[in-house]
């Protein structure tokens, strides 16, 4: 049985390039209305480059955290074609 970080993990790598989604999206998809879960699991995502986790923004449009800092972030999601 999959781990929630494992479900997680997939549902990242379904992220289309250039395109962002919700901590809300996730956790709905995810069946639950923890959406602080959602980035306690993305804080813990092992493996950064392989499963997107900047690719995740709050509802209204901020950015929201990032493990490896808000500049990281920011430098992913334009490198990813995302304009801030």
């Amino acid at each position: 049985m999959k781990t929630d970080l494992q479900k997680l993990q997939q549902l990242l790598l379904k992220i289309p390039k250039g395109k962002v989604t919700t901590y809300k999206a996730i956790a709905d998809v995810m069946g639950t209305k923890g959406y602080r879960y959602i980035g306690q699991l993305l804080n813990k995502n092992p493996e950064p480059d392989k499963y997107p986790c900047h690719k995740i923004v709050h509802s209204d449009g901020r950015l929201g955290g990032f493990a490896l800092g808000a500049g990281e972030k920011i430098n992913r999601l334009k490198q990813d074609g995302i304009d801030l």
